[in-house]
């Protein structure tokens, strides 16, 4: 025997100090022959797999086992060119085939050729370390690295020591225009959070004092120029000895608009309905303009409104409401028509008697003697009404917005009906006459009040002493609904078909008006004969006559329906993925729990999870861009739905990943023709923005009540069976196997 096993042989086995230095650096080590065949194997006491993990090794050579090569850059050819030229090698990391459908492992192996002393080659020296349980580790890790970089939120772990990046996601480098090494040479962005290094360092050690998870809205400016409303997530933990916060920011710009559109279009509607009621009760003039000014500007839509009244030759503010009111109070419009002062828009109201504006008002060159006060004002649209008295102009009625184009055909319609009431109360104040003829007076204001409701989403209503709807008026864009309410008449609102309470119950609303209480804002859900369903909400008070006698109620009801849609809308975003329309991660987590629960009560109702991966998806992402990816998803998506049942759910976690959810499951093999139709239904390319995509998907299946009984043993069950499918090439099935 020579001295070491790089001359001519080694027999450890005459050695037993060589074995221990052997065992201390591999699981196995074997000898090959001049063919590369196996003539000797041992493992090291240590090994966990023990002997049968090479068992069919001996007589063969390394490849013959059918043994796959999986190391990064490696491949049987380079290695076997390697053995040809007699060159020792190291760290060949191979997949050994699983045993009666047992664990695969993984091995890192490295050679040394053996020569005789007259150097002639006589095969190799071999050691082997078991690395299965670091692959597995190294495969989850960079799952979890590509789930978080196809997150689309910025995910960022922040050093509290040093206040720098310690690791940012993809979404992040792409919201900045910065590589991920530029990102970790520095912190935070100061700007977009809005604080001072001070209060960001003073932040984080409350959450690392307080635990938990910390909240902050906050506004950035993109590389566009638009303002972006975004939502950061953050919370401490000690890693390795050391504090890092790990964030989520969150861009949730459109949510933000439309939570405010719908707030906006709520408080101008309410505002019209304010100044209706402001026109119907004012006791005097004064009272009815400053009423009006204030009601005009609590919707939001207008910024300052102002009443201008003839006060010797010019006109001046007798009623202001808004923001620089107080700077109007001395704004004086000469009523001399032949000077450029008088010919802005109050002017040309007053002397004309018809409404104008202006959309762009600073751009105006009727707004050039008061444009730098207007300009300090942030005034941006103006539009002026004629108020009149017997066809004689009274005062001009000005709308401020700090917004362009606000003035827009309905809103000009709405206006001038707002104006006609006010020129009809007007008229109603002058004379004790038109005071003894109030109810035809009343009659003609309820009309003007109709033409305004017609006009906008408000309707009026009566009640009779004993509840029941005796008149209701408005716009009615659904001529069934016009025919709907007609027969609704004589009948109570709990007596009403198709009419159900949202905000409240019927004992509750009942009660109220028992009580002959005001009440604001009661919703009700309406379906008309069509199906179509209707929101309103119900304002009202009590009717008294002279003596005290309850006569019954009225009041406004205002169409929400759209507010109730954008409110539907913006909950379904929330449970379902934005690209798709599919469940997103949080809805299927709901539905995955109640299956479970309903699978536990009731086993006829057990059911399968399918976990489904697209295969080569990124490499389409990345030959032709995210967009095209986008599309792909939706394709991929579509094909998916279209596979299962209507009671059946698929779902999209994230990327490139999508899980099934098969009710009522009844045999292997019902399970296996949908595997099959799943795969066949991407047997071919997917055209896609006029481009075939080649993608096949790997699907991983888990049975309730067969492969486990929760949640979470369901999915880490079904995602092992994906990633086995992957293993096995791609483009199958697996069901799941127990590690035996």
């Amino acid at each position: 025997m020579a001295a070491g096993p790089g001359n001519i042989d080694w027999n450890p086995a005459a050695d037993q100090h060589l074995w221990q230095l052997a065992d201390l650096c591999a699981d196995y080590y074997w000898q090959e022959d001049p063919e590369q065949r196996c003539t000797l194997l041992r493992h090291s006491p240590a090994s966990a797999a023990g002997p049968s993990l090479l068992q069919a090794l001996p007589g063969k050579s390394l490849w013959e086992t059918g043994a796959l090569v999986t190391g990064e850059n490696q491949s049987w050819q380079q290695h076997l060119a390697l053995r040809d030229a007699r060159q020792d090698f190291r760290e060949l990391q191979i997949c050994l085939p699983a045993a009666d459908g047992g664990q695969q492992h993984y091995l890192s192996v490295s050679g040394k050729a053996r020569f005789d002393a007259n150097g002639a080659f006589l095969g190799y020296h071999c050691f082997a370390r078991d690395i299965t349980q670091e692959h597995h580790a190294v495969l989850a890790l960079r799952r979890f690295r590509a789930a978080v970089d196809m997150s689309g939120d910025m995910i960022y772990l922040v050093d509290r020591a040093t206040m720098k990046f310690i690791d940012v996601n993809d979404t992040v480098c792409r919201r900045t225009g910065l590589s991920r090494e530029q990102l970790l040479q520095r912190g935070p962005d100061l700007a977009v959070l809005q604080e001072t290094p001070e209060e960001l360092a003073a932040r984080y050690d409350r959450m690392i004092l307080e635990g938990g998870i910390n909240h902050r809205a906050s506004t950035s400016v993109d590389a566009e120029g638009r303002t972006r409303d975004l939502e950061t997530y953050s919370r401490a933990t000690c890693i390795d000895g050391r504090w890092v916060i790990i964030g989520t920011m969150r861009d949730v710009t459109r949510r933000m608009e439309l939570t405010r559109s719908a707030a906006k279009l709520q408080r101008m509607y309410s505002a019209l309905s304010a100044t209706n009621a402001a026109i119907l009760r004012a006791p005097d003039r004064a009272t009815l303009f400053q009423a009006v000014c204030e009601a005009v500007v609590q919707g939001g839509r207008f910024s300052v409104a102002a009443i201008l009244t003839p006060e010797g030759s010019a006109l001046r503010p007798s009623a202001v409401a808004g923001r620089f009111s107080e700077r109007l109070l001395a704004l004086r419009v000469p009523l001399d028509a032949g000077i450029p002062a008088g010919q802005g828009l109050a002017g040309v109201a007053w002397h004309s008697g018809a409404a104008n504006w202006s959309n762009d008002f600073l751009e105006d060159p009727r707004s050039l003697p008061w444009r730098e006060q207007l300009q300090a004002g942030g005034v941006l649209s103006a539009a002026a009404f004629p108020l009149s008295l017997r066809g004689k102009p009274v005062g001009v009625l000005m709308f401020y917005s700090f917004e362009r184009n606000t003035f827009d055909d309905e809103i000009v319609a709405l206006l001038a009906s707002v104006v006609e009431n006010i020129n009809f109360a007007l008229d109603n104040l002058e004379t004790a006459h038109e005071r003894r003829e109030a109810s035809r007076v009343l009659h003609e204001s309820e009309e003007r009040f109709r033409s305004l409701t017609h006009l906008s989403s408000d309707f009026f209503w009566e009640m009779d002493a004993q509840l029941r709807l005796r008149h209701y008026d408005g716009h009615f864009a659904n001529p069934v609904n016009r025919v709907a309410v007609a027969q609704l008449f004589g009948l109570s609102l709990w007596e009403m078909p198709g009419v159900t309470p949202c905000n409240h119950d019927w004992e509750q609303f009942r009660a109220l008006l028992l009580a002959r209480e005001r009440f604001r804002d009661c919703e009700f859900r309406f379906v008309n004969p069509e199906g179509d369903e209707h929101f309103l909400a119900f304002s009202g008070e009590p009717m008294h006559a002279d003596h005290g006698e309850f006569q019954g109620y009225r009041g406004m009801a205002r169409d929400v329906t759209q507010r109730k849609r954008l409110a539907a809308r913006m909950e379904f975003l929330a449970t379902h993925d934005n690209l798709t329309g599919l469940p997103n991660r949080t809805m299927f987590n709901e539905l995955l729990s109640h299956a479970t629960r309903m699978a536990t009560r009731y086993p006829q109702h057990a059911f399968a999870l399918f976990f489904v991966d697209v295969d080569h998806f990124k490499q389409v992402n990345d030959q032709h861009g995210h967009l095209l990816g986008d599309a792909l998803l939706k394709e991929i998506a579509e094909r998916l739905r279209t596979c299962l049942r209507a009671t059946d759910v698929v779902a999209r976690l994230g990327g490139d990943e999508f899980v099934m959810l098969v009710h009522e499951v009844d045999t292997p093999e019902a399970l296996s023709r949908l595997a099959q139709s799943v795969i066949a239904r991407f047997a071919g390319p997917l055209p896609v923005n006029g481009i075939d995509c080649r993608v096949t998907v790997s699907l991983g299946i888990s049975v309730f009540g067969l492969d486990a009984r929760d949640e979470h043993a369901l999915m880490t069950h079904a995602d092992a069976a994906m990633y086995r499918a992957k293993e096995l090439g791609k483009n199958t099935w697996q069901f799941y196997q127990p590690p035996s």
